[in-house]
């Protein structure tokens, strides 16, 4: 699932609607659909406002932007599967509350774990033939690591290959547009050529601990 996809099973859990059957999949979208702004016309102002600022700021965050803690860990947590962190940090940002100091804690834990793995991913070398390679790098990683090379690098069009997640391991190849949207192109499994020669050096990339 996707920071869309969250936002919509919130408004769904909010309303009452039955959500057992909801599962988190792998996304065939870079950074998913976020819903519009009549999917909030039943909430009332305060609440529609604050989930509209909280759309802002994710636009924000995918043009390299800096943005809240709360902002980037949400969008975290939901591209990562963890729904009981996403719905949480949801619930207080509409309320307008602080994170508690567990999760802050946790929340940046995890970003600073994030922002190691997305630094590895701007070294000139993981530019090759046609595109970037960032074999060693899951999927979920790779909106935010896409956005950090935009605003480095400046926006193009390009293929990028990461790794895939917990559902779908492997090697992804990534249609990355010059306005940071993308989709997958293809799924393969990470032995598949011409993918084994290029993921012989992935250790070389890996951030130690």
């Amino acid at each position: 699932m996707d920071p869309g996809g969250y936002l919509r099973f919130w408004l769904m859990h909010r309303a009452g609607e039955e959500t057992a059957n909801v599962r988190w999949m792998s996304r065939s979208t870079l950074w998913g659909r976020l819903p519009p702004p009549n999917a909030f016309v039943d909430l009332n102002i305060e609440t529609r406002l604050r989930v509209l600022r909280l759309i802002g700021a994710l636009c924000d965050l995918r043009q390299g932007h800096e943005v809240p803690l709360m902002v980037s860990s949400f969008a975290e947590a939901a591209l990562m599967g963890f729904t009981d962190r996403a719905l949480k940090i949801i619930d207080l940002w509409v309320r307008g509350e602080q994170m508690p100091p567990w999760l802050e804690a946790r929340c940046r834990q995890t970003q600073r774990h994030l922002a190691r793995r997305i630094s590895s991913a701007l070294l000139p070398a993981r530019e090759g033939y046609q595109g970037l390679w960032l074999l060693d790098l899951p999927a979920p990683f790779l909106p935010f690591a896409v956005a950090a090379h935009r605003k480095l690098f400046g926006a193009r069009s390009w293929l990028v290959h990461s790794g895939g997640d917990r559902l779908c391991p492997g090697i992804w190849t990534w249609a990355i547009d010059t306005n940071g949207g993308g989709e997958v192109l293809r799924r393969s499994r990470a032995g598949f050529t011409p993918f084994s020669c290029a993921s012989a050096h992935r250790d070389a990339f890996e951030p130690t601990v």
